[in-house]
């Protein structure tokens, strides 16, 4: 348990369930302050009520100067934040030649636009205090892209290239950017497609290859094969990343080697799928070496390629 001068302050979207509201309850449990968002006060959870959180309405599909207020208003509660974590998103499964593109347009809003609108708010604070976590939640789905997810992991693709850039924007003032990567977690999420209530399954894309069944046939297939996350070991690994505690203690630094992790996968099925994938991203890569070398430019066209000046 923390004492009062270690407390940390947590700013946790999309709080009032799933991956959210167990980050915010195993913080909140080891005795740091919880801000959690929600985009009503009707969905804070009691829960968290109960443990001291403290609520933030924030509704990521709002213009940009409402969600940076929103951020101004988080760093009211407390006076400071030490660790954001960016995890609001949803996703309704549909085959890209099937899907709403306004619904598209809106799963990037929130797991994208809205996100770097409501972390830009942040950054001068982590800057200026020179300390502090951005913790992006996107999913391991960014980096395999399954069938009928193609929305979704989509915007969580773009998310994680976000992140990425921004780590090392970040990193000489101290802040720590980090991509969180879950696999599959039998959340609320699953079970309802996101939230949202017009998934229909596909009925002309109904082979198991092409994603039929949408959120069933991913469910099954990770209950079938044994790798099925637990959110609550999930928090508890998120709370050592932040600490460098327990699991994460070596993280930084092991054996005099310095560590720059820009990706924390979590979820075993990361061994099955992901390092399969790279695999065929470097079969790829080397089957095609002949034609990604052909067309480097002749290095005597090269010289005469005039270099940039400072314009200024």
């Amino acid at each position: 348990m923390a004492n009062k001068l270690e407390q940390r302050v947590w700013l946790i979207t999309g709080a009032n369930s799933g991956l959210g509201l167990a980050i915010a309850s195993y913080v909140s449990s080891r005795g740091d302050k919880v801000i959690a968002t929600v985009r009503s006060l009707d969905k804070f959870p009691r829960s968290l009520k109960d443990q001291g959180a403290s609520p933030l309405v924030l509704d990521l599909m709002s213009p940009d100067d409402e969600i940076k207020l929103a951020a101004e208003k988080a760093l009211q509660v407390h006076g400071h934040v030490d660790v954001l974590v960016n995890n609001a998103g949803w996703g309704i499964p549909s085959p890209w030649e099937e899907v709403d593109l306004n619904e598209v347009r809106a799963q990037f809003q929130t797991m994208f636009f809205g996100t770097i609108a409501f972390t830009q708010a942040l950054l001068p604070h982590f800057r200026t205090r020179r300390t502090g976590y951005v913790l992006n939640v996107s999913s391991l789905g960014s980096f395999l892209q399954p069938p009928s997810w193609g929305a979704y992991c989509s915007a969580k693709a773009a998310m994680s290239a976000f992140t990425n850039s921004l780590h090392t924007e970040m990193k000489p003032f101290g802040v720590q950017v980090l991509d969180i990567l879950p696999g599959y977690f039998p959340t609320p999420f699953m079970f309802t497609a996101g939230g949202k209530s017009t998934y229909k399954p596909s009925v002309v894309y109904t082979d198991p290859s092409q994603g039929y069944g949408g959120p069933e046939s991913l469910h099954n297939y990770h209950r079938e094969v044994g790798l099925l996350g637990d959110v609550g070991k999930l928090a508890e690994r998120i709370f050592e990343v932040v600490t460098k505690t327990g699991m994460a203690e070596d993280l930084v630094m092991k054996e005099g080697q310095v560590y720059d992790w820009t990706m924390i996968p979590l979820g075993a099925d990361t061994e099955r799928a992901a390092k399969e994938k790279l695999v065929v991203m470097l079969d790829n890569i080397n089957g095609t070496e002949a034609l990604w070398r052909s067309v480097n430019m002749d290095p005597k066209a090269q010289k005469l390629v005039p270099k940039f000046t400072n314009s200024a």
